[in-house]
């Protein structure tokens, strides 16, 4: 219901009349809506914590984990807005954290060195789906339609570039690597 109509339309009456049941028995048996909320919350992110790294070193895998995150989330738009409803943001990632903690250390990562790599790597790609939430599905460098066509300095091929749709998973794999 909540892939199909958003969390702002989910109602526990609605889901009561889904299952063709009363409103009471749906709280007696999950609790109220941030009860339901924050358990769906907490199955989904489980099993980001079952993503498998790939590669052959260390950097691919971690490279790996991330890519996979991001499908993941991708393949949930929803999640982002349940995470957000219930003040859980942090939470997508929870499960996945121990996957990477354990990536880092077999790279020869270890103390305040890996904590900084894995809160990097976490910044960086929460970041990313925030943003890219926010952003339009043709997503381009806006100024550049005001500036760039019109500045001398820079060549025509950068100018037209610029104004075209940005390659959004381009960008997350450059600036993760």
């Amino acid at each position: 219901m909540i892939e199909e109509s958003g969390v702002d339309a989910f109602s526990m009456r609605k889901l009561a009349a889904e299952l063709e049941v009363g409103t009471p028995t749906v709280y007696w048996h999950v609790g109220n809506r941030d009860e339901l909320f924050n358990r769906l919350i907490e199955e989904i992110t489980d099993q980001f914590g079952r993503i498998a790294p790939r590669g052959r070193t260390p950097s691919d895998r971690i490279t790996s984990i991330s890519n996979a995150l991001l499908r993941e989330v991708r393949a949930r738009p929803q999640l982002i807005a349940l995470s957000k409803t219930q003040g859980r943001g942090e939470a997508i990632f929870t499960q996945a954290q121990a996957v990477l903690a354990h990536e880092l250390t077999a790279c020869g990562l270890h103390g305040e060195e890996a904590a900084f790599a894995m809160a990097t790597i976490l910044f960086h790609l929460g970041g990313f789906i925030v943003l890219e939430d926010a952003l339009s599905s043709d997503y381009r460098v806006r100024g550049a339609q005001v500036w760039a066509a019109q500045d001398t300095e820079i060549d025509e091929t950068m100018s037209t570039t610029l104004q075209q749709e940005v390659d959004l998973d381009r960008v997350f794999r450059f600036t993760l690597d």
